[in-house]
């Protein structure tokens, strides 16, 4: 009770986050244990275990119970999609923020209880990383092979589409122009995998190409689907460009995480050569209509297909 005494209303505050925060990470590595099995089971319950003392100090130090919900079925389904080095890189992540915000609470705290407090933030900065020395898991060894599927798509087929439509305003040829070089480059792109995976001595050489493949052709399908929804072509254009962003911020979140790098400059980069593709696909395609009356064209085409 003295300690608590010397702590002002803000600070209790801060303390009762800290307990449901401590809670709610002791609960997922429960249900993250009961996802796993063997080794990684065991260790994910003796982090479990961890978490707990540390919202128990909290808790003694707030004097009353907090509370936090455990997991739903949504986290278990997502936690398969996206696998145990995304899911525990994100941990650590989380862990490392908390012990930094634990050292600056750390001067609010009684004297008698900053010893204690320095474990927990040992504890928040070392024990996540023990769980992934070593750790083996498909989706980030492909990972390489879907970016470049990806990465490629939107590069490439960005400025396609913007290519298409600076010559002609008939946003149904622009999505079924790119849909059809883009179903012809992902065959390349799947054999080009395919071909450097052997030649690197991957295991499984056809899955290297289906990743590079189908991320490839998926993401061209993505940005053609308001090609061939809407009949503006600002709205279309737009549209698509949209989703090139959040299929890239998806992407460079998932591979900034399990691989420890600055999201907001991955992402940057990767909107740079977003626009700078759509522009440039768009004052290419406007000279290459203009030159040799391409709108025309296309306008003649399609009131002879009617």
């Amino acid at each position: 009770m003295q300690s608590q005494l010397s702590l002002t209303e803000e600070d209790m505050r801060k303390v009762e986050a800290y307990c449901r925060d401590e809670l709610s990470t002791y609960l997922l590595y429960e249900a993250l244990a009961d996802e796993e099995e063997g080794e990684l089971s065991q260790k994910l319950r003796q982090a479990a275990e961890q978490e707990r003392e540390h919202y128990l100090f909290w808790r003694s130090l707030l004097g009353r119970d907090c509370q936090a919900s455990p997991p739903g079925r949504a986290f278990r389904v997502l936690y398969r999609i996206f696998g145990p080095v995304f899911t525990l890189e994100a941990l650590e992540r989380r862990e490392a923020s908390a012990a930094r915000e634990y050292r600056r609470f750390m001067p609010r705290m009684p004297q008698e209880l900053r010893p204690r407090l320095e474990q927990i933030i040992a504890d928040e900065e070392g024990h996540e990383s023990e769980f992934l020395r070593g750790l083996k898991d498909v989706r980030v060894e492909y990972l390489g092979f879907v970016a470049l599927g990806m990465a490629d798509a939107i590069t490439e087929l960005v400025g396609v589409y913007a290519g298409f439509l600076g010559a002609t305003a008939r946003t149904l040829i622009v999505g079924l122009a790119g849909l059809l070089v883009g179903f012809s480059a992902a065959i390349s792109m799947a054999a080009a995998a395919f071909l450097q995976s052997r030649q690197e001595g991957t295991t499984r050489p056809g899955l290297s190409a289906a990743a590079t493949g189908l991320s490839y052709f998926v993401t061209a399908l993505l940005l053609g689907i308001p090609y061939l929804l809407l009949s503006s072509t600002a709205e279309a254009l737009a549209a698509s460009l949209l989703i090139g962003i959040g299929v890239l911020a998806a992407f460079h979140f998932y591979s900034a995480t399990v691989n420890g790098t600055s999201f907001a400059r991955e992402l940057g980069l990767g909107l740079l050569i977003l626009l700078g593709a759509t522009a440039a696909g768009l004052i290419f395609g406007d000279i290459i209509g203009r030159a040799f009356h391409l709108t025309g064209l296309f306008s003649v085409a399609l009131q002879a297909l009617r």
